[in-house]
């Protein structure tokens, strides 16, 4: 996906990385990249989106006044997404970087401006949290190496089909 938006823009990716403000004309882009298989596999509900769901989510997403949802750009490429929901005192990070750029240190440099971000947008914040499931253990790195903290993990127990 990165390399059509690449193409279609016509514009050649530096490694200058910022983070725009999304705004509707995203919503396309977005969708593409809520159902890429990974990010499917580590959502925590990991169903397929729907166009119409996905598009009434958006729109909701910008009207929210605790949420901001910013493309994560390359120059004039983007690259990921990441999404803030303030809750209180405490800001929710959600983030994703597109299947063809991951693994090149994206994930942490977007993790370190969207921290700083955080205060800008929710100067009331305390603190930045991530949840990342057991198995996503790219995402438990990346955000060790940006600096966070684990600061605990969560144990279920389900009942068995009969």
């Amino acid at each position: 996906m990165c390399q059509i938006v690449n193409m279609a823009l016509g514009r050649n990716c530096k490694m200058s990385v910022y983070l725009r403000k999304a705004d509707y004309a995203d919503l396309d882009l977005l969708f593409q990249w809520v159902n890429e298989p990974l990010v499917r596999k580590n959502s925590f509900s990991s169903t397929p989106v729907s166009y119409e769901e996905h598009k009434n989510w958006y729109k909701m997403v910008l009207r929210d006044m605790n949420c901001r949802q910013y493309i994560y750009m390359d120059g004039g490429c983007p690259i990921g997404q990441v999404r803030t929901v303030c809750k209180k005192d405490v800001v929710e990070i959600n983030y994703s970087i597109c299947a063809e750029k991951r693994f090149k240190g994206y994930g942490k440099k977007l993790l370190e401006l969207i921290g700083r971000q955080v205060w800008h947008d929710f100067p009331q914040a305390k603190k930045v949290i991530g949840y990342v499931k057991t198995e996503n253990i790219a995402s438990q790195k990346v955000f060790l190496d940006a600096g966070y903290r684990e600061a605990y993990r969560t144990y279920e127990f389900l009942k068995e089909n009969s």
